[in-house]
């Protein structure tokens, strides 16, 4: 049986249309891998060398290109300064748009703008996350010989405890649960990570920490937890840990749903836990394979045996669902927002 005028018309039409659509994916890696062949993608790490941002942007940088079209060479450049600020503006304003620069910075620096941080040069709707490697929960600790032994005591005692500089969630947390529970941690500033914090608290120089990421202390100091060296007072994030059923956390503390909203948008910045970006300007295809990448690089097998070996939790998070949770931060009402920014200044100002 012969095929009739007009169906021989639309079949042709047919093929003709996905034979121009084949080629569309291809055509799209191919771009990508034209353009990063033979570049340079610099991560601008906004702290010090050799700190756990530090660390964490260098053991990406060894497998990120593989998962690349074009696997182009990585570097990692430090550019630490106002806790991570000053590279997130950098890296916003200042360095290259094409995609051949990427940001990794501290946790906070996503809700920099809604703490009120007049340094702040970037508006975070407008970043292209690319996501975070992982989702931390955090705990406040006590040194054994502190009289803080339960909540209870976190407002009747002072506990002296180490920060690592103004906007880091080492004195974000602090501040704010004074501020909000009035509880009473004196903070001393101008630790530069929290290795010398923790040798600190070992001296006797301070008596705690109000936030020490929980899965480092079996990894560094797993004789603390045995013998009773710390007192786990609070557990810091939006989702508590399977290892700490019994650990309240500040939500736990809110004594209505105000309280309760602010210390959400607070443990988000724990749940974003290590933060990659890109310019608002880099063209859409690249920020989707740079986004497809990230995650391809946190499922590589030889990327999480070497994570295993550094002791470095992997939990990561994609860049669209960083995103959402960045705006739903930013969704709250105006009063939470306003009560936020109060809660973690220090009195007096910041």
């Amino acid at each position: 049986m012969g095929i009739g005028s007009n169906r021989l018309e639309w079949l042709c039409f047919g093929l003709a249309a996905s034979w121009l659509a084949l080629p569309a994916l291809p055509a799209r890696a191919d771009a990508i891998g034209d353009f990063y062949k033979d570049k340079r993608i610099t991560i601008v790490v906004g702290s010090d060398a050799g700190g756990g941002y530090d660390a964490n942007a260098r053991m990406l940088a060894r497998y990120f290109p593989r998962h690349l079209a074009g696997s182009p060479d990585m570097v990692v450049q430090n550019m630490p300064g106002a806790s991570s600020v000053r590279s997130a503006n950098h890296v916003y304003s200042v360095a290259a748009k094409d995609g051949t620069v990427i940001a990794a910075v501290q946790r906070p620096v996503p809700f920099e703008p809604l703490f009120g941080n007049p340094g702040v040069q970037y508006d975070v709707k407008k970043i292209n996350w690319l996501g975070s490697s992982s989702s931390e929960v955090g705990v406040a600790v006590a040194w054994h010989t502190s009289p803080v032994k339960t909540i209870k005591d976190m407002f009747t005692h002072e506990l002296i405890v180490g920060g690592t500089g103004p906007g880091t969630d080492t004195e974000l947390f602090a501040y704010a649960l004074n501020n909000v529970y009035g509880t009473r941690f004196k903070i001393v500033s101008g630790y530069t990570g929290m290795a010398p914090l923790v040798l600190a608290m070992e001296r006797g120089e301070i008596e705690g920490t109000v936030n020490w990421t929980y899965s480092d202390i079996p990894n560094t100091r797993p004789e603390w937890l045995k013998d009773k060296k710390i007192t786990l007072l609070l557990q810091l994030g939006l989702q508590r840990s399977p290892e700490l059923p019994d650990l309240p956390t500040p939500t736990d503390m809110a004594r209505n749903e105000k309280e309760r909203n602010v210390f959400e948008i607070l443990m988000t910045v724990k749940t974003l836990g290590r933060p990659f970006f890109v310019a608002p300007e880099v063209p859409a295809g690249r920020v989707e394979a740079l986004q497809a990448a990230f995650m391809a690089t946190m499922a590589d097998a030889e990327f999480l045996a070497e994570a295993k070996r550094q002791k470095r939790e992997i939990t990561p998070i994609s860049g669209p669902d960083m995103a959402a949770l960045i705006l739903k931060g930013y969704d709250y009402p105006e009063d939470i927002k306003n009560m936020a920014r109060a809660a973690v200044k220090p009195k007096g100002g910041r």
